[in-house]
């Protein structure tokens, strides 16, 4: 033992330490890739989406990244990182060229990006939650009464009625004042 602690104090212990080290250094894992960064607008049925409204991003059918609507002057905007693959925190997420499909208050918008973590992703994003379908059959469901011409009009059409006849009347009682006046002057 005494030529081993020998050895050990003559050098040996940093080359021990030396190999520890390496071996250390050599199995330590890499730093995770960094994520892809999406911004853009936001618009819900053609309007700004409501501040605080959430933004996911999904890689198939796994969430990969979440944000917020946030106001910026008059636009709606969101900004949202989708993590880059990691087996063991983040399984299915980015990969180099993978469409990302988007959901804004849990509705898919129109739009996808392409996960690219070395640029900006801008991505604006457009939801329609009314269908055209829907609001036409709204609209046949409720009829209106049919307009007969007798007696006072509801919807105020007799009065718009009453109110162009006076303004006719009182231009065509300008206009034969003026005529008058000029055939004075002469």
């Amino acid at each position: 033992m005494t030529k081993f602690l020998k050895l050990l104090g003559a050098g040996g212990l940093a080359a021990v330490l030396g190999l520890v080290l390496f071996g250390a250094v050599a199995f330590a894992e890499s730093p995770p890739s960094p994520p892809a960064r999406f911004v853009g607008t936001v618009l819900v049925d053609g309007k700004p989406a409501a501040p605080g409204t959430t933004v996911e991003a999904h890689i198939g059918a796994t969430t990969c990244g979440v944000g917020t609507v946030f106001t910026s002057g008059a636009d709606s905007r969101y900004q949202l990182d989708s993590p880059a693959l990691d087996p063991g925190a983040n399984p299915n997420c980015g990969t180099d060229g993978a469409t990302v499909t988007f959901f804004v208050g849990g509705k898919q918008a129109k739009e996808t990006g392409t996960w690219h973590n070395y640029q900006l992703n801008t991505v604006n994003l457009t939801v329609v939650t009314i269908t055209p379908t829907a609001s036409a059959s709204a609209t046949a469901a409720t009829p209106r009464p049919p307009v007969t011409g007798s007696g006072v009009s509801s919807d105020g059409t007799g009065t718009a009625v009453w109110l162009y006849a006076m303004l006719g009347l009182g231009a065509l009682a300008f206009g034969v004042g003026g005529a008058a006046a000029a055939r004075k002057s002469r």
